[in-house]
């Protein structure tokens, strides 16, 4: 039996078009147990532009958790909920990017085995969501994972663990170390769009480039460090599987701040699958193409957030 995970998902403008965020946030249908909480503000931006936004968040988190899973999302935004349920048309060009790019991450999901549909539910219900948007747009991320049981104890992964290194540095709760794992583009304009798409994830702001150091990898390594106007700094740990990848991991978080590493798709898929604990038979089902971004997030010593993946 598919496991059932509840997405609710908001996001706001004060002033629309103005200062926006988005929040989200997963449960699990049968227990109603808190999973994952996600924040970000958007900078100046649509009440639509955020809805959606909030929506891509919260499907990444529930893919994260179980790429297989039934999903329902519930929204108190009725032109999402009906746009992805295909009886509204789409006019606008920034909601038809933004839905397609929600419609591409349910089609993750439904490949793993999963399901997923959306359901209007009245605003003073999606308070949760609404609350974690506000947090958004008060300048705050959020990117959380939770264990499931009452308590709301944060997950903590196993495999790929900092506090087993040197990335045990004590850090503030509240200040996560973020990590872009990208994988090496197709090719030399490939490498382009997604130093682009990196850009648009950690923005100007402190960014620290790490590669393998092998042809396509540096390729697109060094696109980004261009695009970023920083240098990169070869690990040719970055290039391999294993016990490699997992010292390249430790490294990069002890880093702090933001960190980008390029490496092979087959790299990066590893080092999702360890930190969500897939096992070596089911890897397969974690869609990693050729110049895309995961995301993850590091609070402290045992916290470990995947807040999205394969995205281009």
């Amino acid at each position: 039996m598919r496991r059932r995970l509840t997405v609710e998902a908001d996001g706001g403008s004060r002033g629309n078009p103005g200062v926006a965020g988005y929040g989200a946030l997963v449960r699990d249908t049968e227990t109603g147990a808190l999973l994952a909480e996600r924040a970000e503000p958007l900078g100046t931006a649509s009440n639509n532009v955020a809805e959606y936004r909030g929506l891509i968040a919260g499907l990444e988190a529930a893919y994260a958790i179980d790429p297989g899973a039934e999903v329902l999302a519930r929204m108190d935004s009725k032109l999402v909920v009906e746009q992805m349920s295909g009886r509204w048309k789409i006019k606008h060009e920034d909601m038809r990017r933004l839905a397609l790019q929600a419609r591409d991450v349910a089609a993750q999901i439904t490949a793993a085995g999963g399901t997923v549909r959306y359901e209007w539910i009245p605003r003073e219900i999606n308070k949760d969501a609404d609350a974690l948007s506000n947090v958004a747009m008060d300048g705050r991320t959020v990117n959380r994972m939770f264990a499931g049981q009452d308590s709301a104890e944060p997950e903590s992964p196993a495999a790929l663990d900092p506090a087993d290194d040197a990335a045990d540095a004590t850090q503030d709760a509240d200040e996560a170390v973020r990590v872009v794992l990208v994988a090496a583009a197709a090719s030399r304009d490939a490498a382009g769009a997604t130093a682009s798409a990196v850009v648009s994830v950690v923005g100007t702001g402190r960014v620290e480039v790490v590669g393998g150091g092998a042809d396509a990898v540096d390729v697109t390594a060094r696109a980004i460090g261009d695009a970023l106007g920083t240098e990169v700094e070869v690990d040719p740990a970055w290039d391999s599987t294993g016990p490699g990848a997992r010292a390249a991991w430790l490294r990069a978080v002890a880093r702090g701040g933001t960190v980008v590493a390029v490496c092979p798709v087959d790299v990066v898929r590893g080092v999702l699958a360890d930190l969500l604990g897939v096992p070596a038979e089911r890897q397969d089902r974690l869609a990693v193409a050729p110049g895309s971004l995961a995301g993850v997030e590091v609070w402290g010593e045992r916290r470990v957030c995947v807040a999205f993946t394969n995205r281009t």
